[in-house]
C-alpha cells in the first residue's frame, strides 16, 4: 500500500530508529538498550556502519545530479 522503494524488514526498522536517535543525541546506552545489544562496543560497531552509509548514500545522490 505503501509503495515502499524498500522491504520493510526488522534490520530496516532497527536502522531507521537507531539513525533517528544518533541523530537526536539519544545517550549511546539508550540506543544500544533501545537495540537490545549486550554491550555499548557492540551498538559502537553498529552506529559506525550506519555512518558509512549515510554518506554512500550522499555520494550516491550527488553523483546522480552529474
Amino acid at each position: 500500500m505503501l509503495k515502499l522503494q524498500r522491504p520493510l524488514t526488522m534490520y530496516v526498522a532497527r536502522h531507521s530508529w537507531a539513525s533517528a536517535a544518533k541523530a537526536k543525541n539519544v545517550p549511546l546506552s539508550v540506543i544500544s538498550e533501545g537495540m537490545g545489544h549486550d554491550s555499548e562496543a557492540t551498538t559502537q560497531i553498529y552506529l559506525a556502519s550506519l555512518e558509512t552509509s549515510v554518506v554512500d548514500k550522499a555520494n550516491k545522490m550527488i553523483l546522480g545530479l552529474l
